[in-house]
């Protein structure tokens, strides 16, 4: 039993210091979604450049606040299947935006029900013509580790690669924008606003001190099995 003991406690340290070195990244990453969200909106064209095969943002721009001015390209719009809110199964409704100097920005405009079938895609209103005014969050687009599936309902996508959508020079590639505001409105009653980025610790306070609990209830347990077998000890000479 000593030896058990001696093996779980540092095992017992050693999951409470993870947890504590998890809330510290975590209070980071929230800052630095903070950071950004407190930022002044600036014009996306201010943020992005042109490498040598498409246009691209800098990569500390995730949950930036941007402004874009431009057209829908309606009929590129793709849905991004299996994106859920608040429990509520369904799609992202993703529709192309050129901007003024001919930038095509993919925006995600929010979230929509899913249809009843999972080959069936819901009916959503199309996008306004016209020239628009946009406000969102920079979201950065994360890259392929393998093929994408290819049996997907026309129209549906499993994730947002905007060189996948509209593969052009004048694509931004490496990131897409969660519309938060649109003049006109560019919803529709079908579609929901994706909420902020929830800037919580998480759990990981409560966990570290759990395990810091469980270590000190080891030397606890440890000490009272020792008293006891020494008490049983001392019984058995004396008889």
């Amino acid at each position: 039993m000593t030896l058990i003991c001696i093996f779980m406690l540092p095992a017992f340290q050693a999951l409470s210091n993870w947890q504590w070195h998890r809330l510290a990244d975590r209070q980071t990453y929230n800052d630095q979604i903070q950071e950004q969200i407190d930022k002044q909106p600036v014009l996306i064209s201010e943020l992005i450049t042109t490498d040598s095969e498409s246009k691209v943002v800098p990569d500390d721009s995730q949950w930036r606040s941007v402004e874009l001015t431009g057209t829908w390209i309606q009929a590129d719009q793709v849905l991004v299947r299996k994106k859920s809110l608040e429990s509520d199964l369904g799609l992202w409704v993703v529709t192309p935006f050129k901007l003024d100097d001919g930038t095509v920005v993919m925006v995600n405009r929010g979230w929509t029900a899913a249809a009843n079938s999972a080959v069936d895609s819901p009916t959503v209103a199309n996008a306004p013509a016209g020239e628009i005014e946009l406000l969102g969050r920079l979201r950065e687009v994360q890259e392929r580790t393998k093929p994408g599936p290819t049996d997907l309902p026309d129209g549906q996508v499993d994730r947002i690669v905007p060189l996948e959508i509209i593969d052009s020079p004048e694509t931004l590639s490496n990131a897409y924008v969660e519309m938060t505001a649109s003049r006109p409105d560019s919803k529709g009653s079908e579609i929901r606003t994706l909420p902020a980025p929830e800037v919580t610790e998480g759990a990981h306070r409560s966990y570290a001190i759990q395990w810091l609990f469980f270590e000190i209830m080891t030397v606890i347990g440890w000490v009272i099995l020792v008293r006891n077998e020494v008490k049983e000890q001392r019984k058995n000479v004396s008889v």
